[in-house]
């Protein structure tokens, strides 16, 4: 795992070292650059090893020749099967790693190279021969990927810190990004809220040639092609194989392994099929703990008891690191490690852990992430069949009702309580179709709230960037494509297809790489294994949700080596107690951060529209806690990326 960066269209060597610089977490190991005055071209790596530790791995890499040079960041699962045919086919390996496959593939096949891996990847090639830089970013966008492209020059790098020690880089906020941050709490697409900053964007490659972007497309296409043909027994046996021989390809590694263990379906299922794989190697766990009052306010379920039967049934070391509200002054070094305002609080978790794991000397960790998508186990995807159903009912008998369901749950329980919320959330979807149906399920706040915060001039400014989209208009471009283009059959795999494009490739991945490479940490995700993925997508819906019970298939699949008890207990999400931090032990530091004075200055929003939300938050009135924190969020951010060059604030 490492951070990449280069440049072309412009001869400037001096600034590929003070990139790396600025990435120094990603890769403590190692740093290289390589520049070709005459061709206008430079390269920079920063070195996490993992696999071949030797200088053998040494990157930036090149051919025997030099007509082609790489700088990679990830890892090619399938490294070992592609350099035995290579060497078949006559070319000569100096190493063992998976950088130098990737190098004499390109000479084989060119910018096509990417649908030959399967792993987790964002690299870099300059081809000599035809003065190209190829770009190009793994299946689902599990590694992160940034440009800058100015008056024929184009500056990339794994994080926009490094990006920003590029002189002349604009800091100015992207005003059409701004209100699809405050929806999600992150920004999809190949937007960012840097103007200009773009990602390349989940399985997508780029071509740059003669100072222009002549290519960026996608390369990664999963059908959906359900197989009624086959019985459930089959897809669990197959379901089981596979998954166990997915996370043993993810185990390959010279440095020390373990994995993210928090008693849920997903990571139990991880750590499951390590123990069968391994039974006699040491298994290392960690995980988090919130204080059981925390709990009780946000109506969390205690995981860390489920995590320890997990840990002794298997015979896995488990370690824990308390997540508390005193960490929030942890914010403003995760907004400098993240790059982009990414609202979620489980990045505390997963940063604190990654950091309890890197200081017990481990330096892999395997993660759950992706097993809800892969395998239908949101209460979002039982809303998706329910709305099928519902969809035949006229909206006139629905949405009275609804609306009665809502108020008297709000009247009885209080509108920050989880049966309130949930339902309002599945109101607001029903009233819509289409891909409007999935975003009202992934928005975090309400619409007219949201958009009743922008001052005047910001809400000019904001008509202005966006053209044709007005300010109220909650659905995105990316996230339209995103639904356009899905492949195959059925509500619930489109739903889960949006869901990977852009909660996963813009947020989950977002946080859980760059919260773990704060530490120096690599995350590896089985359930994003691009064969498993394959046979979950011919997988018929109804056998992963099947009635209420959610990733059916996995966890039948799974009984046998983890437990009925771990796999079919309630949901409980990965995070933090939010609601309680905002409510109490935040309260202060809001004040000063969205203060009528800085908000004022900043003039993006109304103050006293930023107070009415907190007032009724605080009251109870209304739930605004996600909205709170992605506002406390965007404050913080903005003092690091606009009004400093990428360079960490204090509380």
């Amino acid at each position: 795992m490492c951070g990449i960066c280069g440049y072309v269209g412009e001869h400037r060597p001096e600034l590929l070292e003070k990139m790396c610089c600025a990435m120094v977490h990603r890769g403590p190991d190692d740093e290289g650059v390589w520049h070709d005055a005459a061709a206008k071209v430079g390269l920079g790596q920063r070195r996490l090893s993992i696999i071949d530790l030797s200088p053998g791995g040494h990157q930036p890499m090149s051919n025997e020749d030099g007509t082609v040079w790489i700088t990679f960041n990830g890892e090619i699962y399938n490294f070992v099967e592609i350099r035995e045919g290579l060497i078949a086919r006559g070319h000569v390996f100096r190493g063992q790693s998976d950088t130098e496959v990737l190098v004499h593939l390109y000479e084989e096949e060119g910018p096509e190279l990417v649908h030959r891996l399967n792993g987790i990847f964002a690299f870099a090639i300059w081809d000599v021969k035809r003065r190209q830089l190829v770009l190009a970013r793994d299946h689902v966008g599990i590694k992160p990927l940034y440009y800058w492209e100015n008056a024929g020059r184009i500056f990339f790098a794994s994080e926009i810190k490094a990006l920003l020690r590029v002189p002349g880089m604009p800091r100015e906020l992207n005003a059409a990004a701004l209100n699809d941050y405050l929806t999600f709490l992150w920004v999809p697409g190949e937007q960012t809220l840097l103007k200009g900053i773009q990602k390349i964007e989940p399985g997508h490659r780029m071509i740059w040639r003669e100072g222009r972007i002549v290519e960026n497309k996608r390369w990664f296409v999963l059908p959906y092609e359900p197989d009624e043909s086959q019985s459930e027994a089959y897809w669990i046996e197959h379901v089981r194989e596979t998954f166990l021989r997915t996370t043993r390809r993810q185990m390959v590694s010279d440095v020390p392994l373990g994995a993210f263990l928090s008693g849920g379906a997903d990571s139990s299922s991880i750590v499951a099929c390590m123990r069968k794989s391994f039974p006699e190697r040491e298994i290392r766990c960690y995980t988090a703990r919130v204080p059981a009052e925390d709990m009780t306010f946000d109506q969390f379920e205690d995981d860390y008891p489920y995590a320890v039967k997990v840990a002794e049934r298997l015979g896995v070391t488990l370690k824990s690191v308390d997540v508390r509200a005193e960490l929030v002054s942890l914010l403003p070094m995760m907004v400098y490690h993240l790059d982009e305002p990414d609202a979620d609080p489980a990045v505390f978790p997963s940063y604190l852990i990654s950091k309890l794991a890197r200081d017990d000397g481990t330096t892999v960790l395997l993660s759950g992430t992706g097993g809800d998508e892969v395998f239908f186990g949101y209460r979002s995807h039982v809303s998706q069949r329910l709305y099928s159903r519902l969809d035949a009912v006229p909206r006139w008998l629905t949405a009275p009702a609804m609306g009665a369901a809502v108020a008297a749950s709000t009247a009885v329980f209080g509108a920050s309580k989880a049966l309130p919320r949930r339902l309002r959330k599945f109101r607001r979807a029903l009233l819509e179709r289409g891909v409007a149906r999935s975003i009202a399920l992934a928005d975090w706040s309400n619409p007219d709230t949201r958009t009743g915060l922008y001052s005047a001039s910001f809400t000019d400014r904001l008509a202005s960037s966006n053209g044709s989209r007005t300010s109220g208009d909650h659905v995105p471009p990316a996230m339209k494509r995103y639904y356009d283009e899905f492949v195959g059959r059925g509500s619930m795999n489109r739903h889960s297809h949006v869901l990977i494009q852009g909660f996963l490739g813009a947020h989950n991945f977002l946080y859980s790489d760059k919260s773990s490479m704060a530490t120096s940490i690599e995350v590896r995700v089985p359930f994003m294994d691009v064969e498993l993925m394959r046979l979950a997508a011919r997988i018929p819906e109804r056998y992963k949700l099947s009635g209420t019970v959610t990733k059916s298939i996995l966890k039948k699949a799974m009984e046998p080596l983890v437990g009925r008890d771990i796999l079919y207990r309630s949901k409980t999400g990965f995070g933090a107690p939010l609601r309680k931090w905002i409510t109490s032990d935040l309260r202060n530091t809001l004040d000063v951060f969205l203060g009528e004075r800085r908000v004022r200055e900043r003039g993006l929003f109304n103050p006293a529209a930023v107070q009415r939300v907190l007032g009724e938050n605080a009251s109870g009135r209304a739930d605004h806690a996600y909205l709170i924190y992605a506002l406390f969020t965007l404050e913080i951010w903005m003092q690091t990326f606009l009004d400093r060059p990428g360079e960490q604030v204090s509380l």
